[in-house]
């Protein structure tokens, strides 16, 4: 018998390059959603992430309001008056854009805060205006409804954007149960609220959501945590996109 060797020499070492790890590839886009970001001018980084990830995975396009220069006739925003002719103009501009980069798809008005003020007031005032495959929808992220630490009420131009949207709008506000903006008596008086709507309108309650979705606080007593609450977010606007584009311009 051959002699035992102790220590056979290890194999040769390979000198091709590990496989890439496979990415899970985002599936053609179904819908585009046009983005009206808040007071600052800027979405959160937060919900810009789960933008540029999560929903992209889903098939959900996203124009940004903030990522488009204001031209001359446009602004972002001119707080005194959400409907002015400058912040419409500028919601019109990238809805336009959106259009011409998406030639087939239902486009989608969407915000968070004052910027779903702004987008109410483009549907309910200038849907002539927006391109014809706009959705006769609304996805609300954070809506304003009354400022912190004043009496609900204070600003009754709040509650009018909501109440004079028109029947035959579909309304999804997706509003945190801790949002700074629900008012004294929180969640509640926007759900009532809504129930005056002629517009067909529902509010889907963020677990421990804050008024700058989807950040959230209080989520170890909920059971829940911010992945979790970052799921949710991303299924409810997902679920109400299929259902606006579904829809149409109907």
């Amino acid at each position: 018998a051959p002699p035992a060797v102790e220590n056979p020499p290890a194999p040769a070492a390979s000198t091709e390059a590990p496989a890439p790890k496979r990415q899970r590839e985002s599936p053609p886009p179904f819908a585009v959603l046009i983005f009206a970001p808040g007071a600052g001018g800027q979405t959160a980084k937060a919900m810009r992430a789960l933008q540029d990830s999560a929903l992209e995975r889903e098939g959900v396009a996203v124009f940004r309001c903030d990522d488009h220069p204001p031209r001359p006739n446009e602004a972002r925003w001119i707080k005194s008056s959400a409907g002015c002719a400058k912040n419409v103009a500028h919601v019109l501009a990238v809805a336009r854009r959106a259009a011409a980069a998406h030639p087939t798809l239902p486009l989608l008005l969407g915000g968070a805060s004052f910027g779903n003020r702004v987008v109410c007031e483009v549907l309910r005032s200038h849907r002539a205006e927006l391109p014809s495959r706009a959705c006769n929808a609304l996805l609300l992220c954070g809506f304003p409804l009354n400022p912190p630490d004043k009496a609900e009420g204070a600003d009754q131009k709040r509650p009018a954007h909501l109440l004079a949207l028109p029947a035959g709008v579909r309304v999804r506000l997706l509003q945190g149960g801790k949002d700074e903006f629900n008012g004294p008596r929180g969640i509640l008086a926007l759900n009532e609220l809504v129930a005056q709507m002629a517009a067909t309108a529902e509010v889907v309650e963020v677990p421990g959501g804050q008024h700058t979705l989807p950040a959230a606080k209080g989520l170890k007593q909920l059971n829940w945590t911010q992945a979790q609450v970052n799921t949710f977010v991303v299924d409810a606007m997902v679920e109400f996109a299929r259902l606006a584009a579904a829809a149409g311009g109907a």
